[in-house]
């Protein structure tokens, strides 16, 4: 063995003939095991290699020896690892094919005495993965210490993609026996990621497969790989020229073009083309590689966007398939999307008319098909672990991303009562278009001003039809996350140019850049805090990086020439932080003045009110500021000292609570009698029982979701602020936990539209 394997070309044609004989073993009419069995044969005869086993992983992340040619056959069923146990172990945790040239003498080397292995003393391996799905590993031993060639190791992940092949149609094919037996009602809890309500019939979003995994023509399909990226640039161009694409959508599908036009990446799919792989094998071995490289990166950005790369590999396997775009004769008119994930480019594909809710077994608010479902207003459901297997295309669904449920195959009363709440729905839709147009006043003739919290330029499409007074909390880190590096001035002017076209007269609140925390940004160093919502984010990052901060408050500028600006700082703790960055605009305010240039006609500079340190230093602030927004998402959990992330402890502190309407009374008081403008732009905003209480507080100008403001809107014309204000009076010394089961009992007993 050592021989033929020292010598390259020697070894290529060796490699070729065992693949050649493995293809022959795939279609047989034979179990798996039996299939597997003459897999390892096959490759001791080919290879000379005195051992070759399988492992499968097994409920637990616990590996099973599931076959052996070499070992004691009396081990099979009989072994277990745990992952991260023993080589082997070591192999499927890390997720890639490694060699150990005297494996008895390695530090990690676990003995297993049933085994008998003793005697072999070099041993290679490779994960055995479907869909980045680890099913196993694949190893090879000899008795005498052994260096594996590079080339040798790409066999077995060659042999790997073969075996996956087979083993996960076996699990597939005996999961959907399973589930044809076991149709029943379920209720499942689930993530939100979207709200809103939905039933409708499922349909199961799956990703091309392999159909064959060696070539016997490398030419051939080489061409076929050229030709299928060809077509999917054709197919990403024709959806960023869609009429309907919005300018976040096209940024979005524009990296794909990268990667498609990426001279590294091809070259590495036609080198595994050439070692024996079918384009379609190629493709998925090489990006299933990157993948994997991206999974073990702490960088969240990253991480987010695998569903993005995924998303391409299975359009270009499609293509290599012959496969058009999903037919929307497949659809029914309310259909709810299932996938274990799913990219942007994907949902774009579908006619999004007929998608009434997504369900996904992974996600989060940052990945870009929430951001594009956002858009289109389709409510998202994630976190239901194995959803692709749970439910059956067709299955009856209702979707509640409200509360965070989903029923399948509901009982009656259920769907009675997803019906009446849609047709409610309907009706308040109705109710809400009537009234788009009139004053946000009270009964008493208190005048609010409503405005809207935007990040992209799709989130204006969601409030058409309705009246509102601006954007009172523009958040411009979305561009810079979906952005693969840090956006220059031009960049930014022009998305904030873009903004302020679209609002015509009405005022636009910048807020500088808020990183840190939970955004991360890809090309930004990620310094992994213990705490990062408490540590190095939003103003603190800016002011230690003033280049960033200079050339943003330089595009807003230039964006504002001729109109009036208004630049908000996020996450201030002092005054002395907030003069800090107001010198900062100061400074490039002088700059553009100095080179002539078109200055904006006005200037409003404020501050966000998210740091309980700021309260005991509101008086003082007052004297710097022109307007004060209250962030009431990060103040509360600040307040309380209560993480807003953990379900555990969240529900127990309310902004509804005594000391914390008497803390909002303060600020609203504090800046009014100085004359300073104060707004509420966090997620109090968007609550219709939570606005009544802050409109009884006396405050004037909310800032909310896009999708909220019909319905706050209502709530305003529909109460008389006087008398709330003269109902919650009463209260505010209370030392209860929360007033809200009194306020909702007085707004159900005034008819106020909550």
């Amino acid at each position: 063995m050592a021989q033929s394997l020292l010598h390259k070309q020697k070894a290529s044609s060796q490699y070729g003939d065992l693949l050649k004989s493995i293809r022959k073993c795939v279609p047989l009419k034979i179990s798996v095991e039996e299939k597997i069995n003459l897999i390892l044969r096959k490759i001791i005869k080919e290879l000379g290699v005195d051992v070759c086993s399988c492992y499968l992983i097994r409920p637990g992340d616990v590996l099973e020896l599931y076959a052996t040619i070499g070992l004691n056959p009396k081990a099979v069923h009989e072994t277990f690892l745990r992952l991260g146990e023993g080589l082997i172990g070591e192999i499927a945790l890390k997720q890639k094919p490694q060699a150990f040239e005297n494996a008895l003498e390695h530090a990690s080397f676990s003995y297993k005495p049933e085994t008998d292995e003793q005697q072999f003393k070099s041993l290679a391996g490779a994960p055995i993965f479907y869909e980045n799905v680890l099913l196993g590993v694949i190893s090879i031993q000899t008795k005498q210490p052994f260096v594996y060639p590079p080339e040798l190791l790409n066999v077995l992940q060659i042999i790997a993609l073969v075996m996956a092949d087979i083993l996960y149609s076996s699990v597939a094919s005996s999961a959907e026996k399973k589930i044809s037996t076991g149709h029943q009602h379920k209720k499942i809890e689930a993530t939100r990621l979207i709200p809103g309500i939905a039933l409708g019939n499922a349909y199961i979003h799956r990703r091309a497969v392999l159909n064959t995994v060696l070539a016997d023509d490398v030419h051939k399909e080489i061409k076929k790989l050229d030709a299928a990226l060809k077509t999917a640039e054709d197919e990403i161009n024709h959806l960023i020229m869609k009429p309907d694409t919005k300018s976040e959508q096209s940024d979005i599908l524009e990296t794909y073009l990268m990667f498609v036009h990426d001279k590294g990446w091809l070259q590495q799919m036609k080198q595994e083309i050439e070692n024996g792989l079918t384009a379609e094998a190629a493709v998925l071995k090489v990006c299933s590689d990157l993948v994997r490289r991206m999974e073990l990166t702490k960088d969240a950005y990253i991480k987010e966007r695998i569903h993005d790369f995924r998303d391409l590999t299975s359009r270009i396997i499609r293509l290599l398939h012959g496969k058009q775009l999903i037919s929307t004769k497949k659809l029914s008119r309310n259909a709810i999307l299932i996938a274990e994930s799913l990219g942007p480019a994907e949902l774009l594909d579908y006619d999004l008319s007929r998608i009434k809710g997504i369900v996904l077994e992974e996600g989060s608010q940052t990945m870009h098909v929430v951001i594009v479902a956002r858009s289109y207003n389709i409510p998202v459901l994630s976190g239901i672990k194995d959803i692709s297997a749970l439910v059956l295309n067709n299955d009856v669904l209702a979707l509640d991303a409200d509360r965070g449920f989903l029923y399948i195959n509901p009982a009656d009363e259920v769907l009675d009562e997803f019906e009446s709440r849609l047709k409610e729905q309907k009706r308040l839709q109705s109710r809400l278009t009537q009234m788009g147009s009139l004053p946000a006043v009270t009964q008493d003739g208190f005048v609010v001003s409503l405005n809207i919290n935007a990040g992209l330029e799709t989130d204006l499409m969601n409030v058409r039809g309705i009246t509102y007074d601006g954007i009172g909390l523009f958040r411009t880190e979305l561009p810079f996350m979906s952005s693969e590096k840090l956006p220059d001035v031009e960049a930014q002017t022009a998305i904030y140019r873009r903004v302020l076209g679209e609002m015509k007269e009405k005022p636009v609140v910048f807020r500088s850049l808020d990183i840190g925390s939970d955004k991360i940004l890809p090309y930004f160093e990620n310094r992994n805090e213990k705490n990062p919502a408490m540590g190095w984010r939003s103003i603190r990052v800016t002011l230690d990086r003033r280049a960033i901060l200079r050339k943003q408050l330089r595009a807003f500028i230039h964006a504002c020439a001729g109109k009036t600006l208004w630049v908000m700082f996020p996450m201030i703790s002092t005054v002395a932080e907030f003069t800090e960055a107001r010198k900062t605009l100061e400074l490039e305010l002088q700059h553009e003045r100095e080179r002539n240039q078109v200055m904006p006609k006005e200037i409003k500079v404020g501050t966000m009110l998210e740091v309980p340190s700021l309260l005991f230093q509101l008086e003082e602030l007052v004297k710097y500021v022109d307007f004060v927004s209250v962030g009431t998402n990060d103040l509360t959990q600040f307040l309380f000292a209560t993480d807003r992330s953990n379900p555990i402890i969240w529900s127990r502190y309310d902004t509804l609570s005594p000391p914390f309407l008497r803390m909002m009374q303060f600020v609203q008081q504090t800046c009014e009698k100085a004359g300073v403008e104060c707004s509420v732009c966090g997620e109090m905003a968007s609550h219709p029982l939570e606005v009544v209480a802050l409109i009884g507080l006396g405050f004037k100008k909310l800032s909310m979701n896009p999708a909220a403001l019909g319905r706050i809107k209502a709530v305003v014309r529909s109460m008389n602020q006087e008398k709330v204000h003269e109902f919650l009076s009463r209260y505010l010394s209370d030392t209860t936990a929360s007033l809200r089961s009194l306020l909702q009992a007085y707004v159900n007993d005034h008819d106020i539209f909550v």
